[in-house]
């Protein structure tokens, strides 16, 4: 494959290690865990394999490190990834393996990287290009033959123990999504065993030849493309309809969230006691739970409308009126928006009035329950954030409502005056 594609392919891994570990916080288990880990590792250590990464490091030279490192990294991040598989087998049959198991997988780990390390240095690489080239001698290229062998050995063991178990849950699965998914998985490590298996080509050529070759031929890129689409199939039918959910779950939330705050902003500059409390992240950046942002803001809205209660002008009905005449809505829409723009004329006139410093009415308590309401409060969370968005809608655009907001901010001014000709006031 291309270093395109294989960059491609890294940041869907990198994505997929992503998922993996926001389930891994809210549902702990190790087949998330290891998951992440694979997927991630997998990700860093196709970055560091890409022949445009392999062939940048002959610049390393200039700083007095041997070009062959980001392979030798890279080769590292891929025997991590295949211990991880090994134990996301071992999870996939016992939900928490036992510590004997793990340990024991950890120690053929660190022995497998142990030999390796031992031959890559006895190979004395170099670099040429992508292509790894041993020391001219035949312990070199031994050694180096040896190093592809131990790591298409350990790969191939791994991919056969995740895929013994996959098989067996895909036999036992009950027609339908998971099943097909389990199927797909399964024909995945299949073409990654293949796609493994045609590394044996490389052992041959560097024992031969003293030469690992960087970049893949046309077969092996081929059952790497097959195996990397048919793993983008099984997860995208078993893994990302749950993502895809969460990912519009999180958008719709957020848009709700966003909608709330114009008429939000405007009560908390006037009643910054509504906060429930301070904003630990940047003003510009999304909230990290906007769901439970939006909850917090749906309150704050509500406990602002309660406290302006006592602070309601008597006379904003009579300017409503007088503000509809010159602003009359569209006839399909006036039913829908009357109550809507009653209460955004109430909690405008509400707002100048506090802004103002003005006392609250004697005759209207703080804690006096909720006046006629444009709408009776939502079945759920997502129903009330639209009905409050609606009415910020009709808050920060409607014409009327900043005709009142003007008179009643004119009038807030200056409490002896006398009430001018609603109709002759300027919209500011």
């Amino acid at each position: 494959m291309s270093g395109l594609v294989l960059y491609g392919v890294a940041l869907f891994f990198a994505l997929s290690a992503c998922h993996f570990a926001r389930g891994r916080r809210t549902n702990p288990r190790a087949i998330a865990r290891y998951s992440c880990y694979a997927t991630a590792l997998l990700a860093a250590a196709l970055l560091l394999l890409a022949p445009p990464t392999v062939q940048a490091g002959d610049r390393l030279h200039l700083l007095g490190i041997a070009p062959a490192v980001p392979v030798l990294l890279g080769d590292v991040l891929r025997i991590g990834a295949a211990c991880a598989i090994r134990l996301l087998a071992l999870a996939l049959r016992d939900p928490e393996p036992a510590r004997r198991a793990v340990r024991r997988q950890l120690a053929l780990l660190a022995g497998v990287l142990g030999v390796r390390a031992v031959l890559f240095v006895a190979a004395a690489p170099g670099l040429d290009a992508s292509d790894l080239t041993a020391a001219p001698s035949t312990g070199a290229r031994l050694a180096l033959a040896g190093y592809t062998a131990a790591g298409v050995l350990y790969l191939a063991c791994c991919l056969t123990a995740l895929l013994r178990r996959l098989a067996r849950l895909a036999r036992a699965a009950a027609p339908g999504r998971q099943r097909s998914g389990l199927r797909l998985l399964t024909l995945s490590l299949v073409a990654g065993l293949l796609w493994n298996a045609w590394g044996v080509d490389d052992v041959v050529q560097a024992a031969v030849t003293g030469t690992q070759a960087g970049a893949e031929d046309a077969l092996c890129g081929v059952l790497g493309l097959l195996c990397v689409a048919l793993l983008a199939a099984g997860l995208g039918t078993t893994v990302w309809p749950a993502a895809y959910a969460a990912v519009r779950r999180w958008l719709r939330a957020h848009r709700r969230y966003r909608a709330l705050a114009p008429l939000w902003r405007d009560l908390h500059t006037v009643l910054p006691e509504i906060a429930l409390a301070p904003a630990s992240r940047l003003p510009l950046l999304p909230p990290r739970d906007p769901q439970f942002a939006l909850y917090r803001r749906i309150i704050e809205i509500h406990d602002a409308r309660l406290i302006l209660r006592q602070h309601l002008d008597p006379r904003t009905p009579r300017w409503l009126a007088a503000a509809a005449s010159r602003f009359p809505p569209a006839a399909a829409r006036a039913g829908a928006t009357a109550g809507a723009t009653a209460e955004a004329a109430a909690l405008a006139a509400a707002l100048e009035r506090a802004a103002a410093g003005a006392r609250p009415n004697p005759d209207t308590p703080r804690t006096a329950p909720a006046a006629e309401s444009p709408h009776a409060l939502g079945q759920d969370l997502e129903s009330e954030a639209d009905q409050l968005a609606h009415l910020t809608r009709v808050y920060a655009t409607c014409p009327a409502v900043a005709e009142v907001r003007a008179r009643a901010r004119a009038a807030a001014s200056c409490p002896t005056a006398p009430d001018p000709d609603p109709v002759a006031s300027p919209v500011r």
